[in-house]
């Protein structure tokens, strides 16, 4: 019986962590100018905001538009403001800030539940 409870335990254990939102490949994307690590966050298409684009994009142009960004502001750093766990439905939210040539830029990152894990459904980025 422990045997059982254990397994059911660990696979409980393992399915929570699996489902967080990634905030380490947040950080990473956003400090390496990783559009594709960011944006295959996505599932079908995302929702984005940045300086002169906005609107809901597949993921293979919303990568181009990221990528557009980080060429115009390249290897900046970033910070989060705010760490939202997931909430009971598996929404979440993130806040950081992308600091590059002296242009500074709210980044918002909103998740939505997947199948297995959050999702990106929305990217906002504008400068502040």
């Amino acid at each position: 019986m422990n045997v059982i409870y254990n397994l059911f335990a660990g696979l409980l254990i393992a399915i929570g962590l699996s489902s967080d939102i990634p905030y380490s490949v947040i950080q990473k994307g956003m400090e390496s100018n990783d559009s594709h690590s960011i944006i295959s966050l996505g599932k079908d298409k995302i929702v984005l905001q940045l300086p002169g684009t906005e609107g809901a994009f597949p993921l293979a142009q919303a990568e181009m538009i990221l990528n557009s960004f980080f060429q115009k502001y390249p290897k900046g750093t970033f910070v989060f403001r705010y760490k939202n766990s997931k909430s009971i439905d598996g929404n979440g939210t993130t806040i950081g800030s992308y600091v590059c040539k002296g242009n500074s830029f709210r980044s918002t990152f909103q998740f939505r539940s997947g199948k297995y894990e959050p999702r990106l459904e929305s990217l906002s980025i504008v400068k502040e």
